[in-house]
């Protein structure tokens, strides 16, 4: 950066930390959304199903929102894919991760799903032009199977993690069948073991976005966040790209990592309505990503603004859902 007041600096993390802890804190008091339990299990009940106490369902959920922000910050101190010293990249994601309460009341799969594609960005980063990244990917192939289990939201991105592998230049027959047995083992071992019967599997229909029309004002302000994030995360990806494909080859292969998990969850988005919810929280992740990348390649001279303009837009969508 040209200078570090012209940025956010710790002051401005602190503040969106605050802030974000403030928003969770509301969520739990007011409890403005009810959430009803539906099952998106594979052959295991969903996260919203495991009957945890409230308080308790909401502390680990703070928990793990404040760890994803966490290994984002450790993922990029290690492989510097998004190049500047501003803390713009987790303070972002504090709030906007913390505006929803539909996924801060509670434990949930937003959140739950957001950690494994965090810590799968952290392991696919280790492997970039490796001779052998086989553990690697039945890794990530055994974090596609346990998730899916309780969330089918994880199915989609077995393809993004192939897609990732391609991108890190480690696609070969070894690495694809070390992915695919990684994915088949925790349901071979369940039924191995008698945990699970052919007869607990099961697949939730699809229902797309368009084919509802509802007037309620939480999907109102739920579909505002969504597209904002959308739009967004389009405009800024598409200018960065300008930069980016010109720049270093492993820092532009980490960045379309990233940007091709946020496109896949506007897909689902569309093509899944009743379970929409589940892409929410990664979707905020890759928009993120893609906003920080603005004060890493272009340097603003107000890079602030960079923070403040879409954090404020995420907090007022906030105070939205807890007024209206």
């Amino acid at each position: 950066m040209r200078s570090g007041e012209l940025g956010i600096g710790r002051t401005g993390l602190a503040l969106a930390a605050l802030s974000a802890i403030a928003m969770c804190i509301i969520s739990l008091l007011f409890r403005p959304v009810e959430i009803e339990p539906i099952e998106y299990g594979i052959c295991l009940p969903s996260p919203d199903s495991w009957g945890f106490n409230h308080i308790w369902s909401w502390l680990v959920n703070t928990f793990l929102i404040a760890l994803i922000a966490l290994l984002l910050f450790l993922v990029n101190k290690t492989y510097n894919f998004v190049r500047t010293t501003e803390p713009v990249l987790v303070a972002l994601f504090l709030v906007m991760a913390s505006s929803g309460p539909w996924f801060t009341q509670e434990l949930n799969t937003s959140v739950i799903l957001c950690l494994a594609n965090v810590v799968g960005l952290g392991i696919i980063f280790d492997t970039y032009d490796t001779g052998n990244a086989t553990r690697e990917m039945f890794i990530l192939g055994v974090l596609i199977g346990m998730g899916s289990m309780v969330q089918y939201a994880f199915l989609p991105m077995a393809m993004v993690y192939i897609l990732w592998a391609l991108f890190m230049k480690v696609l070969r027959i070894k690495e694809t069948l070390a992915y695919l047995a990684g994915i088949v083992c925790p349901y071979w071992i369940a039924l191995g073991i008698g945990w699970l019967s052919f007869s607990d599997f099961h697949f939730p229909s699809l229902s797309p976005l368009y084919s509802y029309s509802r007037d309620h004002s939480e999907f109102i302000i739920l579909l505002s966040a969504i597209s904002l994030a959308i739009i967004v995360g389009f405009i800024v990806t598409f200018v960065n790209f300008i930069k980016l494909y010109a720049g270093n080859s492993k820092v532009n292969a980490m960045n379309l990592c990233v940007s091709v998990m946020g496109a896949a969850c506007v897909v689902c988005i569309l093509f899944d309505y009743d379970n929409m919810a589940a892409y929410v929280t990664t979707l905020y992740l890759a928009t993120t990503v893609s906003i920080a990348n603005i004060c890493a390649l272009w340097n603003p001279r107000e890079s602030w603004l960079v923070t403040l303009l879409p954090s404020a837009c995420y907090i007022a969508l906030f105070v939205c859902s807890i007024v209206l």
